[in-house]
């Protein structure tokens, strides 16, 4: 999954909105840009809430439900970190599958 932006603006309705448009999008990999990047920021919610429940989570639940389950998601990630520095294990992505390496 790669982010996402928002649609394209057409610079024949509003030239001021490709501008913002573009200014967003160069501001993608500029650190500290969702401080002062409205449209990024919008955006960026947009694609955590998607990663986090799948397409248009932003949309179909409340801001509680998705914190929570961010929550959640954040407890089960630092138990498995703890789980595998306790028994040395390391996990690796190698074409997008998981492959356990324990030294048990």
């Amino acid at each position: 999954m790669s982010f996402q932006f928002g649609p394209t603006p057409d610079p024949e309705e509003s030239l001021m909105e490709v501008y913002h448009y573009k200014n967003a999008v160069d501001d993608y990999e500029r650190d500290g840009a969702l401080q002062d990047s409205p449209m990024l920021k919008h955006w960026f919610v947009i694609n955590v809430c998607d990663v986090l429940l799948g397409e248009d989570a932003m949309y179909k639940y409340s801001p509680q439900e998705l914190f929570e389950k961010l929550e959640e998601y954040s407890k089960d990630a630092q138990a498995f970190t703890d789980m595998c520095e306790e028994h040395d294990c390391r996990v690796t992505l190698d074409d997008m599958e998981y492959q356990r390496q324990c030294s048990h």
